[in-house]
């Protein structure tokens, strides 16, 4: 039974999350908040005007810090499917099943470096870091072979982005693992009595 009631709550409690990144992403589309705050980018890079920052991430990345990797894989579907809904279309499928993969590959890197450097609370920050890079290379091979099909794009001309590209992803997952941290911390900090006692969270910071 208790095991039963464990996995109800982490489900209910991944959906939660999951749910809190898709009304991230919405309020941030239709308040203008991802193209103010992409303007930078967009002004640097403006053939890679479609990227823009967000927050999405933060709840996906608690998800995966107080209840595991499925869980945040869980999450991100979810949020991917909410991109999908919002825009029912090929670039919305398209943009939703790419948004979703680039968030997870995040959290896939980060949960495996911090799992291996478990209990060294002083450099979680680096060892959370493995997630840029999965994440940079991951979307990189994506955009190879997705963006030439569905944007009508030249591999060739592909090619040449791919380095911007690459550097989108490493900001937008730096964003992702480092504010989703700081949240996670602050929750284990202040309110850990109501996290499950094999939370990821609590093995990398010794607790």
């Amino acid at each position: 039974m208790a095991l039963r009631r464990k996995k109800v709550l982490v489900l209910s409690s991944s959906a939660m999350l999951g749910a809190l990144a898709i009304a991230i992403d919405y309020a941030m589309k239709f308040y203008g908040a991802k193209k103010l705050i992409s303007t930078p980018w967009m002004m640097a890079f403006p053939e890679l005007a479609y990227l823009k920052f967000d927050l999405d991430g933060i709840p996906l990345f608690c998800a995966m810090a107080f209840f595991g990797l499925p869980a945040g894989a869980l999450a991100s579907v979810m949020l991917g499917l909410g991109i999908i809904i919002r825009a029912p279309s090929l670039s919305g499928l398209v943009g939703g099943s790419m948004k979703a993969l680039a968030e997870f590959s995040t959290l896939l890197g980060s949960y495996l470096g911090l799992r291996l450097g478990s209990r060294a609370s002083k450099r979680a920050w680096a060892w959370a870091s493995p997630g840029l890079l999965t994440r940079a290379a991951i979307m990189c091979v994506a955009n190879v072979l997705v963006v030439p099909w569905v944007c009508q794009m030249p591999l060739e001309a592909l090619l040449v982005l791919l380095p911007p590209i690459a550097l989108f992803n490493v900001l937008q997952g730096a964003i992702t693992i480092y504010l989703g941290l700081s949240v996670a911390k602050a929750v284990l900090a202040r309110a850990s009595h109501i996290l499950p006692e094999d939370a990821p969270l609590m093995a990398w910071f010794g607790k």
